[in-house]
């Protein structure tokens, strides 16, 4: 075991290298104790110490027995342990380790982070101030040395009158010592004492929790050097309130159930604020789509910029290496990073960037971007951050989970809604179908009696035609409200789409638009009703060509996910079939599936309410995404086996 321990001492530094080590009975831990409190006795000094846990594996029945040893050392020693792990169950353990310190994160992902961060609380601290006897007697730089200059004068005064005279008068004596007196207890006053009086005022201030300026001390002796320590104490003791506000603001927000956009914009504008950084962003990850998009709104950048930062989980970016690795990354040259998405940085105006995973539990759905802090960013902006984000990914999580509750609520509301229309729609069409039914058989016999007659003709076509148009309706009543009745089969998705695109080709000639078809080249084979999908893809199909103008573009794309990301066993497709129209107007998005609901002057407002049906009888789900002007996408996705 002792081998494991070495002792840096130009570092001031003990490595540590439990490295694929099992840690399994407390004899174990006891022998790491003795071992560091024998190299403790010999150094005979404070120092950190720096732990390598790759692969380690501790023992669920020792980790709070070892927890409690770590606690001990450090509160006989002040040994401070920084811990650095890759390990997804070891650096769990090692946060639970930690959390009984403080609220600092202290695990890093490699030895020469853990290092760096050691180096920059010690540039921090100045625990050590290394006063020469120059700078004791300095009048420029000490208060001793102020008072010693004034008496030296006073005594080379002394001096140059004994020499003028062999007998020093009481008089004399006076005149020399009285003003030397006055401006010792005037210095005293001026650079000790007043200003000691006003650095009492202010830490009396922060004690109390209110408002306060830094000191304008300026000076470089003892009074000025502790002057800046203070303002060096309060700047941080007003951080360490504000990290402690936003997590309570965050703690508040994780029960009271905030929306996803409300909580993003809390979390960054918090962030960026807390760091002295210029822009901040939440990225989450779409497992279904393997994609990487953000969350509107952002702090420092509009959420018109936002929305075009969408990316592949395969791509090269920042957000794309922390959501994989589930490890920070910080840089603070994004220009010449080879790993920065120049789009990215060009769009975000990133110079200096630091980026931490959004974990909750062993999903990592995100991650959290911090951009362009003057002076760049430091390791421990890193762990503030990584702080932040483990509350802000529970919180985004519970967000999330409540809105999914509400996209169902309101769809099982609809639901029932729908339901009791459709038996309504389902007990008139068939009510109005019988004398349709009449209607027809008695015009059919009318026709032929009159079929001599031309005159009466254009009359009777017309009849025919609205007859037509109503046993339509009516067909689509029935189909909107009849009971679920899937013919299924199984068959290539792909051979529907191909058909119902081949019914349309004439008419897109026509309009000189440009129909195609990207599908996935392995085979879409799925159990589904091959005659209502065929419907689905027409009605989808017709829309898009309708609300096209020449020369645009029709596409459907076909994909395929196998579910692993998240854990839907069963695996997705998703067809979309998108165009380069003319968009469905704002206010008009949420109502396109609402029956009877339509802007084209002959339609029925029933095509996208059954395509939503049929959708959801072959368990699939519907969405419409549109901008005016630009086009209109529907995406379909559905299991691919049943």
């Amino acid at each position: 075991m002792l081998e494991r321990f070495s002792l840096d001492q130009q570092q001031n530094i003990l490595f540590i290298d439990f490295a694929g080590l099992k840690i399994e009975s407390r004899e174990q831990v006891d022998e790491m104790e003795e071992i560091v409190h024998g190299i403790y006795r010999k150094h005979g000094s404070r120092f950190y110490a720096v732990v390598n846990y790759e692969g380690t594996e501790i023992a669920p029945q020792i980790i709070d027995y070892y927890g409690e040893r770590i606690k001990k050392l450090y509160d006989l020693y002040g040994i401070a342990t920084v811990r650095y792990s890759s390990s997804g169950f070891t650096r769990s353990v090692l946060r639970y380790l930690g959390a009984a310190k403080d609220l600092e994160s202290n695990i890093f992902s490699t030895r020469a982070e853990a290092i760096r961060a050691i180096q920059e609380i010690e540039s921090r601290s100045g625990t050590e101030i290394a006063v020469s006897t120059w700078t004791a007697l300095n009048p420029a730089r000490s208060s001793l040395g102020k008072l010693l200059a004034v008496w030296l004068a006073a005594l080379i005064a002394l001096f140059a009158i004994y020499s003028l005279s062999s007998r020093i008068s009481l008089a004399a004596a006076l005149q020399v010592f009285l003003p030397a007196t006055l401006v010792s207890a005037a210095i005293l006053f001026f650079t000790v004492v007043k200003p000691l009086w006003r650095m009492e005022s202010f830490a009396r201030r922060m004690v109390a929790g209110g408002a306060f300026e830094p000191l304008e001390i300026t000076g470089e002796d003892e009074v000025g050097r502790l002057a800046l320590a203070l303002n060096e104490t309060a700047t941080q003791l007003r951080r360490d309130i504000e990290r402690l506000s936003g997590l309570y603001h965050i703690s508040l927000m994780i029960g009271a159930g905030a929306e996803v956009s409300r909580a993003g914009e809390l979390l960054t504008r918090k962030i960026a604020r807390l760091l002295g950084a210029e822009v901040c962003v939440i990225l989450l990850y779409d497992e279904r789509e393997q994609s990487i998009y953000a969350q509107p709104p952002g702090y420092g950048v509009s959420d018109d910029r936002l929305r075009l930062l969408r990316s592949k989980l395969e791509e090269k970016s920042i957000a794309a290496q922390v959501i994989r690795s589930g490890e920070p990354y910080l840089t603070n040259d994004a220009a010449h990073d080879r790993l920065v998405s120049r789009v990215a940085a060009d769009l975000l105006g990133a110079r200096e960037l630091l980026a931490v995973p959004l974990q909750a539990g062993e999903r990592i759905f995100g991650a959290l971007e911090v951009m362009n802090k003057p002076g760049g960013f430091l390791e421990e902006d890193r762990r503030i951050v990584t702080i932040f984000a483990s509350q802000a990914a529970q919180l985004l999580a519970n967000a999330q989970l409540l809105e999914k509750e509400r996209r169902l609520a309101q769809s099982l509301i609809v639901s029932e809604r729908l339901a009791a229309v459709g038996e309504l729609i389902a007990g008139v069409a068939h009510e109005v179908r019988n004398p349709l039914c009449g209607i027809t058989t008695t015009l059919s016999a009318l026709a032929r009696k009159l079929e001599d007659r031309e005159a009466t003709r254009p009359f009777l076509d017309v009849i025919n035609t609205e007859v037509g148009r109503l046993n339509h309706l009516m067909e689509q009543l029935l189909e909107h409200s009849s009971p679920v009745r899937i013919d299924a089969e199984v068959a290539d998705i792909r051979d529907v789409i191909h058909e119902a695109m081949a019914e349309f080709k004439a008419q897109a000639e026509a309009k000189n638009l440009t129909l195609v078809c990207d599908c996935a080249s392995a085979a879409t084979r799925l159990r589904l009703d091959r005659r209502k999908m065929h419907g689905v893809f027409t009605n989808l199909l017709d829309n898009a060509i309708q609300h096209t103008e020449a020369d645009g573009l029709v596409r459907v794309t076909v994909s395929e996910s196998d579910g692993a990301g998240n854990g839907d066993e069963a695996g997705r497709l998703r067809v979309e079939v998108c165009d380069t129209g003319a968009g469905i107007a704002t206010e008009n998005i949420g109502r396109v599936f609402e029956p009877f609901f339509t802007t084209r002057a002959r339609g029925t407002g029933l095509g996208l309410a059954i395509t939503r049906k049929t959708v959801h009888d072959h368990g699939g789900e519907i969405a419409v995404k549109s901008e005016p002007g630009k086009g209109t996408s529907f995406t379909i996705t559905l299991p691919l086996r049943q």
